[in-house]
């Protein structure tokens, strides 16, 4: 049995907050300590002792927040509830708790299960929670929450529309850049069925041949490439074998799925061949027999993998201090890692080859120098030089063959975005490259993952 609200608890003391009243018998104790009481927060926290332990035998925390609608939906989708049989549908229960129709579901928390009820008020922008730990079908509960009244003031807010009623993100078809000599065109791939994104830095992308691989929030998306057009093939939800957050490939056309502290998937043609554990988030050269895992603040990593016998190795790789060493990405000639320089201390690219001798430094510029970096991304390598992207700067540099800055261009003016995260890039077989970005729509129904195709330099 699980607590329905349907009448008021009578007897007991009562607490009042801006947005939460309620009222509370002599079983229950209030944590003051854990009691808020602002204009767009409030929560209370409430417990039954249990005789001869320091655990409760229940526990409540009842919360109001006057926040931004993404907050709810990501709470949603985290918890498994189809917010459009909710919404649309009207297929999904809700119980009403202190004026407001709550959806009801439970979730694991540590090792315990916890009953849990979330809701939104549109016209105040208050989302509420309860949530329940220990006992949540002793009957004291079902008396505590029927007390409840959220008291947010109504102030004729609307929220955005729903991913699937929103208007999906356009712009041109091709934006051009002149690069020093070059005529850097950026054509954009639209999706027929648009890629909404929830984490907005999770977008990944790989090229193998005519397939486009696209990793975003775990799940692996596969297209057909043709004539600046993508075509569908199909999903994988990557839920079961863990959770992933990078994608590499080589040249005899394996997929290498790979994530912090989870086993890395080797792929062919869309399925698992192999698995290979005690592997952090890496890229795979394209060789296929090496590659490198980086760590914020950590020393690089070397990787040697033996595919067949699903086995690798790892060594420290020290090409820079680790204090320097944020992040490393691959291309077939050159090893390139990004972090924070000890000397200067800029955002700065460390370029060398694939036996560790450097070659160039990128950036390590101050902020009135032309160069200068946020956070890098990702670094690719083409047939004219190598191309940095800034994730944090919405920016793209372009250096030469011998490692000169020739120009830098800003998310605008290459693909008619507003303020995107550039999260990947991946070189075709063209020697153009594949960009993923994650740009909010102008209703702020939604962020979706762009595509674009970077050709001429």
């Amino acid at each position: 049995m699980t607590p329905t609200p349907t009448e008021k608890a009578i007897d007991g003391t009562e607490v009042s907050t801006k947005l939460i009243t309620l009222t509370y018998t002599d079983d229950w104790t209030l944590d003051e300590e854990l009691t808020t009481d602002n204009s767009d927060y409030c929560s209370l926290d409430l417990t039954i002792p249990q005789d001869g332990s320091e655990d409760a035998l229940v526990e409540i925390s009842i919360t109001a927040s006057v926040s931004e609608p993404y907050m709810y939906r990501d709470e949603l989708m985290s918890s498994g509830i189809d917010a459009y049989a909710l919404v649309e549908e009207k297929s999904v229960n809700t119980t009403d708790i202190g004026g407001i129709p709550c959806v009801e579901y439970e979730r694991e928390y540590w090792s315990d299960v916890t009953l849990n009820y979330l809701g939104r008020d549109e016209t105040s922008g208050t989302t509420v929670s309860v949530t329940i730990f220990g006992d949540y079908e002793d009957t004291r509960v079902k008396d505590l929450i029927s007390s409840v009244e959220f008291t947010p003031e109504d102030t004729g807010k609307k929220d955005p529309p729903w991913p699937w009623n929103g208007e999906a993100f356009s712009t041109d078809a091709q934006h051009t850049f002149q690069a020093g000599n070059h005529t850097v065109t950026a054509d954009w791939i639209q999706l027929e069925d648009p890629l909404m994104a929830t984490d907005i830095f999770s977008g990944r992308v790989e090229v193998i041949g005519d397939t486009v691989w696209v990793l975003l929030d775990n799940v692996l998306y596969e297209y057909r490439y043709s004539d600046n057009a993508l075509t569908s093939i199909g999903e994988t939800d990557l839920s079961s074998e863990g959770s992933y957050e990078e994608l590499s490939s080589d040249v005899n056309g394996r997929l290498y799925v790979s994530g912090f502290a989870e086993q890395m998937l080797i792929m062919e043609n869309g399925e698992i061949i192999g698995r290979i554990e005690s592997l952090d988030k890496m890229i795979v050269h394209s060789s296929g027999t090496w590659g490198v895992s980086s760590f914020y603040g950590q020393t690089l990593e070397k990787i040697t993998l033996n595919v067949n016998e699903e086995t690798a190795q790892s060594e420290e790789w020290p090409l820079r201090a680790a204090e320097e060493t944020a992040d490393a990405f691959l291309s077939q000639n050159h090893v390139f890692v990004t972090g924070t320089s000890l000397d200067k201390d800029n955002e700065t690219v460390w370029v060398f080859d694939t036996e560790g001798n450097q070659q160039f430094e990128f950036g390590n510029a101050s902020m009135d120098e032309p160069g200068w970096m946020g956070s890098i991304t990702d670094v690719a390598e083409t047939a004219n030089g190598f191309v940095v992207f800034d994730g944090n700067m919405r920016s793209l540099f372009f250096y030469g063959i011998d490692g000169s800055l020739i120009a830098s261009a800003d998310d605008a003016e290459l693909f008619g975005t507003g303020y995107p995260w550039i999260s990947s890039a991946s070189l075709m077989p063209d020697g153009s490259l594949l960009i993923a970005l994650t740009e909010e729509r102008e209703d702020q129904s939604a962020y979706e993952l762009l595509l674009y195709r970077l050709s001429g330099f």
